[in-house]
């Protein structure tokens, strides 16, 4: 005769409270949010974004803007008892101030829940900063409090079991710790401490949750980026686990129609531990919509594929966003790197310089040992030494230095060609003439002499000098015109409407137009 499944949960249960760590727990064993879970959970030394709450809070010392959101997954969908599990999360960061000058803080609720099994929360905190100080900004550090709570839940058809004697519920404080470090620009890694002192969340005996150490690098560079992390913990079995998690994201600016990213993931370890994972993310106006797909591999390959969505908000606009931001971002690294070649070039070149005064020096001294040495040979034996095989051809000093400065052409070609597709995108977006001709000398100026192919450059640059000083020209006969209305006594209303035609035709021209609008404004007046 079968028991009744009420009596089958109530067992479970009691044999969850008290098989103590052995157990485990969903605490931080479960990827937490679309975009980290897309990317296979790799998220240590990304941590861009409100997730870094959960995977390093030193991240959150490098948000731009403030972001909130909410994360829903179904978990285990093929369980045979049909049991429903699922994961909430719910959570929001922010720079402060909005600059980021003190760092950021973020703030998250989790709850994973099992029918009426039971539920595990964590309402968590954390912050995160960046110094300021050029000695020390290669380094971010963070840390975080989270507040555990799991409760049981016992149906009537169970008797009441002594592990439940003193409450179905516990509670405990744990505490994290994260650092990161920029290797190079582009290229950096992150460490995280999870449950530093191992909360204890046992009814009836010591249920500790385990003390996890992530370790991870990330590149992140021109909108793609490629993550790796290393995790210790003892997650279930009570023994220690590793696994080794691979995610990448690759992300595609679409200007005033927002951004489209493309990512994958998986995770390998011990126990038969693997997954595979997709994503997808879209965000246009602040508004992001991320997609999870996941293929449970190994020991869980039977509990069912995953499909989970988490919708968030980000207000205001992110630079990466931009193209013209992104563009001036990049000009500035090029410009940079460029200015870092030319200081070594130029130090090659004095030292290739001082190298050449010896190394002649030194010649002149062998030419004369070599003449010397020839003239006994010859004396000695009577006939002329065999010659002795050429030396390897190493490179000259005129061609190291020919080639350090060739990196900075290179660089210098880079940053100037960044900065005219930005003046380009600042065209698109209506600059005026006269901003567009400010805009062109101070990158004519900055990239002059410095060997790199100006002409498009300098071609735009009479084009639109040529067009201002049309329009100025023509600004200049209308407003004529409007003088010599007025002196044939033109009446108020049709002052005001030459006028206005003025401002709407050439506003746009970035010109002067100081002495039209104070002369509309005096006749609009009482």
């Amino acid at each position: 005769m079968s028991r009744p499944r009420g009596v089958w949960r109530g067992w479970l249960i009691a044999g969850l409270a008290a098989a103590g760590p052995v157990s485990g727990s969903a605490f931080d064993e479960v990827a937490v949010g679309a975009r980290p879970a897309s990317m296979g959970g790799a998220f240590t030394a990304l941590a861009d974004d409100m997730h870094a709450l959960y995977y390093n809070p030193a991240g959150l010392g490098d948000l731009i803007r403030p972001e909130i959101g909410v994360y829903y997954a179904r978990l285990f969908p093929s369980l045979t008892d049909q049991t429903r599990t699922a994961q909430t999360f719910l959570s929001g960061a922010s720079p402060i101030p909005l600059n980021g000058r003190w760092g950021g803080v973020g703030f998250g609720y989790q709850e994973f829940r099992a029918d009426d099994l039971f539920k595990e929360r964590t309402f968590a905190l954390a912050y995160g900063h960046r110094p300021k100080d050029t000695r020390w900004d290669r380094f971010a550090f963070g840390g975080g409090l989270k507040f555990f709570n799991r409760d049981y839940g016992v149906g009537n058809a169970v008797t009441p079991d002594p592990v439940f004697a003193d409450g179905r519920s516990a509670s405990a404080v744990g505490f994290d710790l994260g650092a990161l470090y920029s290797l190079f620009p582009g290229l950096k890694t992150g460490l995280a401490v999870q449950n530093l002192n191992r909360p204890d969340l046992g009814l009836a005996s010591d249920d500790r949750l385990p003390l996890v150490t992530r370790w991870g690098v990330a590149y992140d560079k021109n909108e793609l980026r490629v993550t790796a992390d290393l995790t210790r913990g003892s997650y279930l079995t009570g023994r220690n686990d590793h696994r080794f998690l691979l995610g990448a994201e690759r992300r595609w600016l679409l200007r005033r129609y927002g951004s489209v990213a493309v990512r994958g993931g998986a995770g390998f370890g011990n126990r038969d531990y693997r997954h595979f994972n997709l994503g997808l993310g879209y965000e246009v106006n602040g508004v992001g919509l991320d997609y999870v797909f996941t293929l449970p591999l190994g020991a869980s390959d039977d509990t069912g594929n995953l499909h989970n969505v988490a919708l968030a908000y980000r207000f205001g606009r992110a630079p990466g966003e931009d193209e013209l931001e992104s563009l001036i971002a990049e000009e500035k690294e090029a410009t940079a790197r460029a200015e870092e070649a030319l200081r070594l070039a130029e130090a090659e070149a004095a030292y290739v310089r001082e190298e050449r005064n010896n190394l002649l020096n030194q010649y002149t001294q062998e030419i004369e040992r070599l003449k010397e040495a020839l003239q006994n040979a010859k004396t000695a034996t009577g006939r002329t030494p065999v010659a002795a095989p050429p030396a390897p051809r190493v490179l000259t000093a005129e061609e190291r230095e020919r080639l350090a400065r060739g990196k900075v052409l290179k660089e210098f070609n880079a940053a100037y060609q960044a900065a005219y597709r930005a003046y380009g995108v600042q065209v698109e977006r209506g600059a005026s003439l006269s901003k567009r001709l400010e805009l062109l000398n101070t990158l004519l100026r900055k990239f002059e002499g410095k060997g790199i192919d100006l002409s498009a450059a300098r071609t735009e640059h009479e084009r639109v000098k040529s067009n201002l000083a049309q329009v100025s020209s023509d600004f200049r006969i209308t407003l004529d015109f409007y003088k010599k209305t007025v002196a044939q006594g033109a009446d108020a209303t049709e002052r005001i409407s030459l006028l206005e035609r003025m401002l709407k035709k050439y506003q746009k021209s970035g010109i002067d137009l100081s002495e039209v609008r104070d002369e509309l404004n005096r006749l609009k007046q009482p």
